[in-house]
């Protein structure tokens, strides 16, 4: 599956679902032409109303399953993009707070962060693609956390900032910690295996209808292959949060950047 999504990685989403439907098709047609050409006498001749009725009944279960797979990627793919946008607006908090603080400990931190969220954008943004944390951007977050602990209020206006300050760093490494475990894969291999198995059974079982116009069976088949190949390109694509052709971009830290220079 690693290999597919590397594979995938150079495609756009549109060039990527039409290289899925393009293989879907294809191995459906296969599928037919074979069971069609090399097992007639199983083909389904006499119990064709029969074998409708389980036919609907396997693809309502085929389908409920692919919904509920679906929308659980949709669902966590959405709030891992969330979770960004409210990391970074956390880790904007934290910069703003120190703006408070005295020389030459704001200056210090500020540059600390900046530094931090250039790295995150350069270095960390590419790694999370491949589902891998960096250790650098762990150690510079800890940095700034050892460093802002350090600091001793001197008042108590300066000991409710502090506070403050605080509660939002722990915030922040709260939501940093929820990115780098939502872009790994929501879909364990049991979960690929029960897909891709459920699918080829239901396509042969669907190839197995004895349908007297051959062109017409293809047709159905290959849109059968079709519907199932988008499917399973939206469940790549969104169950890898941070890798193309849909990954989740980094331009709520950019921004920050920007925002910053401006100040």
């Amino acid at each position: 599956m690693i290999e597919m999504i590397e594979f995938v990685f150079h495609f756009s989403p549109l060039s990527a679902a039409i290289l899925f439907v393009v293989v879907f098709v294809t191995i459906s047609l296969a599928c037919l032409y074979l069971v069609q050409r090399f097992c007639k006498s199983l083909l389904f001749n006499e119990a064709t109303d029969y074998g409708q009725i389980f036919a609907s009944a396997i693809g309502v279960m085929f389908a409920l399953i692919l919904a509920f797979v679906a929308v659980a990627t949709w669902q966590n793919y959405d709030r891992v993009d969330d979770g960004v946008l409210k990391e970074a607006n956390s880790l904007h908090n934290v910069y703003r707070n120190m703006g408070a603080y005295p020389e030459p400990f704001r200056t210090e931190i500020h540059e600390l962060i900046r530094q931090y969220v250039q790295h995150v954008i350069k270095d960390e943004w590419p790694k999370q693609a491949h589902a891998q944390q960096d250790e650098t951007a762990h150690k510079l977050i800890t940095h700034i956390n050892a460093v802002i602990l350090s600091f001793y209020p001197s008042n108590n206006r300066e000991m409710a900032l502090h506070h403050e300050t605080l509660r939002i760093v722990n915030e922040y490494r709260g939501l940093r910690h929820d990115r780098i475990t939502g872009g790994r894969p929501n879909l364990t291999p049991s979960m690929w295996i029960t897909l891709v198995g459920g699918t080829i059974l239901y396509l042969l079982f669907l190839c197995f209808f004895d349908i007297p116009c051959f062109k017409h069976h293809a047709f159905m088949i290959g849109m059968f292959g079709a519907f199932v190949a988008l499917v399973y390109c939206l469940l790549v694509v969104y169950n890898f949060p941070f890798t193309e052709p849909g990954a989740i971009s980094s331009e709520p830290f950019q921004n920050l950047l920007e925002y910053w220079k401006l100040e």
